[in-house]
Parts: structure tokens; C-alpha cells; sequence
């Protein structure tokens, strides 16, 4: 637009005549639609095809109408049209470049029609239409090249962003992951007046099998632990691998042990149903160190420090024979300590 008020003033300027009044005129009417306009868009932001779609006609009319008005001196804004065409495909995207440039072309065509001086030079009129579909083709592909390898640069973030969450053996959410969910469950535990249980377990003879075996078996015999562990988890219950043969599950819970109990239980059911790991027999079973904490007490001690109290009550059920479970709880009405499930 400034472009335009530009050409206008210096044009009724320079020759004086009718079509500078008319242009002058044409000019007015332009610069109250954009005041117009933009008082819509503040009003009204968001994206409006329709509003789009007037504007992109009154940009190229104007370009029409300043080549028609001002004979051999529209020569200078000719280009306009093209400029505002890829403008809009680098702003709004290609089909809004397709619709301003056919609305230039139309224009040219109608400019050959109208102006007794456009028509002798047909060449130039020719060019110009073949300018305003080349070009704007060919940008119509560079756009379409960025965006599909933007799209493709932004699934590959998201998928590296979930790679790093995750166990490459297993599968299953990492450290990183767990301590990401633990401050979900926290905020839910605070706002639900509830509380969270971390067990903490890893595989009694497991380094048996590693040493007997060799280490393809023993990472099948982790692979399969998590498959069975995860599948009688329930839903929204998270099971993360901590490295080597240990797993944190961390739960929503509503008592100081019973539920956390319960699915130690069947953590330990499941793991010594493992028998056999390629065909060759093993016999595997979990010690499990648990920690239940409410949601205002897990939120002041933090991840950090209740999962290392659900690692000492691991080793504290290894002590005690293996395939054990020690809880420690921790609520309103339950101070820290250790005992035996």
C-alpha cells in the first residue's frame, strides 16, 4: 500500500489530468478499506478466508488500476503483482499464492482488453503473465519442499524427544520418564488428597542367568519381564526400567499399603511364572522395596529421595531372603519405617 499512495501522489503530481483525479479517487477508497481492515483484524483476529480473499483481490485491483490509469508510467509498478503474490505465499501459504496470481493474470488480461496502450505492447503483457505462473509455480514448490521438511525436522524431534524417554532394551519409560510422570502423580496426589507408592524390584537370579546363559538370554529374560510386568499393571500404573535388572513401578494410591501390596504381589507372581528363556529353564523371582508417601509429604521430599528409599527397602528384602516385600509408609497417621509384607 505505501508503494502505491507513493506512486499516486508522485504520479497527480507530475501530470495532471482526469485519470490522476480518478486515480486519486481510487487511492482514498484504498487507503479507507485498509483502515477498514485493520480495524477488523483488531476486532476480529484469527484467520478469516473471506476477509483473505477480499484483500487479496483489492491488492491486485489496485496494481490494475494503477497500470491502466497511468499508461507508459504504470510500466514502473508492473511487478507489484508478482510481489504481492509470493507475498502471500510466504505468508499464508500456496493456495493463497495460486488465487493472487490468476487474480494478476486476470487483471493483465483485462489490461490488454481496456488500455489502448497496454495492447500495442503485447510482448510485454505476454511476459508478464508467464512471470506471474512461472514464478510463483516455482515458489509453490520451494514452499512445499520447506514445509514437508519442517514437518518431517519436527517428527523427527518428537520422535528423538520420545527415544531419549524410553529404555532402548525394553521399551519402557526410563529414569528421565519416571521422574517426569512422579511430578504428574504428585500434583494429582495434592489436588486428589491422595497418595503415590513407588516399588522399587528387581530379579532374584538374575546375574545366574547372565552368567550361565550369557547376555542375549539375560536381556530376553528382561525384555519378557517387562512384557509380563506391564501386562498385569493397570492402567494409568507406570513401570519404568532403572538399568541393569531393576524396575520402578509408581502408582496412585489411596491407602497407606494395601493397594501397593497387592500389585507387589502380583509383581512377584508374575516374574517367578518366567520358567524358561530361549528353552533353557531358569528360575527367577523379585524382591521388592516399597514406598508410599502422601501427595503433600512426596511433593516436599521430592523423586529423588523416595525412589533411593524404595531402593534401600529392595536390598532390605534381598536380606531377608529374597522374593520378599518391605514397605515403608508414610502419610498423616504413619510415620517412616520399615516392615515386612
Amino acid at each position: 500500500m505505501p508503494i502505491l499512495i507513493g506512486w499516486y501522489l508522485f504520479w497527480n503530481q507530475h501530470s495532471p489530468s482526469t485519470e490522476a483525479k480518478t486515480g486519486l479517487t481510487g487511492l482514498v477508497v484504498f487507503y479507507a478499506f485498509s483502515l477498514l481492515q485493520w480495524a477488523h483484524v483488531k476486532r476480529y483476529p484469527g484467520v478469516y478466508p473471506l476477509r483473505r480473499v477480499v484483500t487479496i483481490t483489492m491488492d491486485q485491483m489496485g496494481c490494475f488500476m494503477a497500470m491502466l490509469l497511468t499508461r507508459e508510467l504504470g510500466a514502473v509498478v508492473v511487478f507489484l503483482n508478482l510481489w504481492i503474490s509470493l507475498g502471500n505465499g510466504i505468508r499464508f501459504g500456496v493456495k493463497w499464492m495460486a488465487l493472487s496470481a490468476a487474480l494478476a493474470n486476470i487483471g493483465l488480461i483485462v489490461l490488454s482488453m481496456m488500455s489502448d496502450y497496454w495492447s500495442r505492447y503485447p510482448i510485454w503483457l505476454t511476459s508478464l503473465l508467464l512471470l506471474n505462473t512461472a514464478i510463483p509455480a516455482y515458489m509453490a514448490t520451494l514452499i512445499r519442499g520447506f514445509h514437508h521438511g519442517r514437518a518431517r525436522l519436527a517428527e523427527y524431534a518428537d520422535h528423538m524427544e520420545k527415544m531419549a524417554l524410553k529404555d532402548a532394551l525394553t521399551g519402557l519409560p526410563n529414569r528421565s520418564a519416571l521422574f517426569e510422570a512422579f511430578e504428574r502423580a504428585v500434583s494429582f496426589a495434592q489436588r486428589e488428597n491422595s497418595a503415590i507408592a513407588v516399588l522399587y524390584f528387581d530379579l532374584d537370579g538374575f546375574k545366574g542367568v547372565n552368567d550361565t546363559l550369557g547376555h542375549a538370554q539375560g536381556d530376553m529374560l528382561l525384555k519378557e519381564t517387562a512384557i509380563r510386568v506391564g501386562s498385569v499393571l493397570r492402567s494409568g500404573e507406570v513401570l519404568a526400567r532403572f538399568g541393569g535388572d531393576e524396575f520402578v513401578a509408581l502408582l496412585q494410591v489411596r491407602d497407606s499399603g494395601k493397594q501397593a501390596r497387592r500389585v507387589a504381589e502380583r509383581i512377584r507372581e508374575t516374574v517367578a511364572s518366567i520358567e524358561s528363556i530361549d528353552g533353557n529353564r531358569v528360575e527367577i523371582t523379585a524382591s521388592v522395596g516399597i514406598v508410599v508417601v502422601d501427595g503433600q509429604d512426596a511433593a516436599r521430599m521430592g523423586a529423588e529421595r523416595i525412589v533411593h528409599e524404595a531402593d534401600l527397602n529392595m536390598y532390605a528384602a534381598k536380606k531377608d531372603g529374597k522374593n520378599q516385600i518391605v514397605l515403608t509408609a508414610l502419610s498423616n497417621d504413619i510415620t517412616l519405617g520399615a516392615r515386612r509384607a
